[in-house]
């Protein structure tokens, strides 16, 4: 049987929860549309996560038949050595020291956005937030932040993901030239201090990118796009999440205010429940099995973190969010294996710090007389377009 679910169908995987939870009792496999085969379950979800030899990364989050040359890709479409090179760079560039010592900034930052007292805390918060954290992490100029908030917004709004193409062309260079022409200019600034023996930023991701030889410029280029918009949309879709339960249930909220660990366990059970990534891809490069299931060599394998997070072998009452669970953080939101998120404690830094301060500054919280969920519009990702709120 094959089931009626195209992921990459923003409008259909993004209310497929009773859909994900029917696959989910069919089997830890099933077969969906374009002859794909969805992960339904935690365990076998793991196991290919676990596998990156049989299972390619290559084709990252693209739609099936679309295929992106080898030095545009970024973190999620490499694989072998390289990614390891890559990965190790970028992990070794938000260490949990510097991470905790970007506290500061976070904080800061979150005030001075409430200061502005918004009314919709998306565009007031939620999305210069993490991105703005971001820039400062990159070394980029502050004053840039948000036209690069911007691009990176129209960019995963945009067909791109799946089609590496936009109306500008093919790619993301023709794509989206001013975001890339924006990436180059300071890869070029950064390499003309390091050619002149200035080495003033060491630590910095985009120093440690240009100083390996193994990474032509495009690559660079492609690594840096991949920080900013997984730094921009993943973080502001945590975020926004959280938020929405908060100005929606005061009982949550109350309990959330309660105490520093429970903001904690509230973001890791968000990250759970409602996953700002809804799946992985992955390309299946020899005949094999998963789970007891028969998956053929060329086939392109989903892997469903919305249904393995509600796997009720793994967590008790999976469809309710509950503050306090003891595997919240057991989620495959982030990954695993060697693919495992390097952003994931920045993306946790922000969530926390930001829900932290936005607490402090609004004895109660609540949505706006005529809220309702809506989702930002990328076909990956779960999210609210807007959190209007009552001032």
């Amino acid at each position: 049987m094959s089931w009626p679910f195209d992921p990459y169908d923003g409008a259909r995987a993004q209310s497929a929860w009773s859909l994900l939870e029917e696959m989910r009792r069919a089997g830890p496999v099933v077969e969906i549309d374009r002859e794909m085969r969805y992960v339904t379950r935690y365990e076998p979800c793991r196991d290919v996560l676990r596998d990156p030899v049989t299972f390619t990364s290559s084709i990252g989050m693209k739609a099936p038949g679309v295929v992106v040359p080898p030095l545009d890709r970024t973190l999620g479409e490499m694989d072998g050595p390289q990614h390891a090179l890559a990965r190790r760079i970028m992990v070794g560039s938000v260490t949990p020291r510097v991470v905790h010592a970007a506290e500061p900034f976070m904080r800061a930052t979150a005030h001075a956005l409430l200061d502005a007292a918004p009314t919709d805390l998306v565009p007031g918060f939620t999305v210069p937030l993490p991105n703005r954290v971001t820039t400062y992490l990159l070394g980029f100029p502050a004053e840039d932040a948000d036209a690069i908030a911007g691009w990176a917004q129209e960019l995963m709004e945009s067909g791109f993901p799946a089609t590496n193409r936009s109306h500008r062309g093919e790619g993301f260079a023709a794509a989206f030239p001013e975001f890339a022409g924006y990436i180059d200019d300071r890869i070029a600034a950064r390499r003309a201090e390091l050619e002149a023996g200035r080495d003033d930023h060491p630590d910095e991701v985009l120093t440690r990118l240009i100083k390996v030889n193994e990474l032509a410029p495009s690559q660079v280029r492609a690594l840096m796009r991949n920080l900013i918009t997984g730094g921009l949309t993943t973080t502001s879709q945590l975020l926004g999440n959280v938020i929405d339960l908060l100005i929606t249930d005061q009982d949550a909220q109350a309990l959330i205010r309660a105490s520093e660990a429970n903001l904690a366990s509230a973001v890791e059970e968000s990250l759970r429940l409602r996953p700002p990534v809804l799946f992985v891809a992955r390309g299946c490069a020899a005949d094999t099995d998963v789970a007891g299931c028969p998956v053929a060599a060329g086939t392109r394998v989903i892997l469903g973190h919305a249904s393995a997070n509600r796997d009720e072998d793994v967590f008790d009452e999976p469809d309710a969010f509950r503050v306090g669970r003891a595997n919240a953080d057991a989620h495959l939101t982030f990954g695993y294996g060697v693919h495992v998120c390097p952003g994931a404690a920045v993306a946790r830094a922000v969530a926390r710090v930001g829900i932290g301060v936005l607490l402090e500054r609004y004895a109660t919280l609540r949505a706006a007389p005529g809220y309702r969920f809506e989702n930002v519009p990328t076909y990956f990702e779960i999210g609210p377009k807007a959190l209007p709120i009552e001032t």
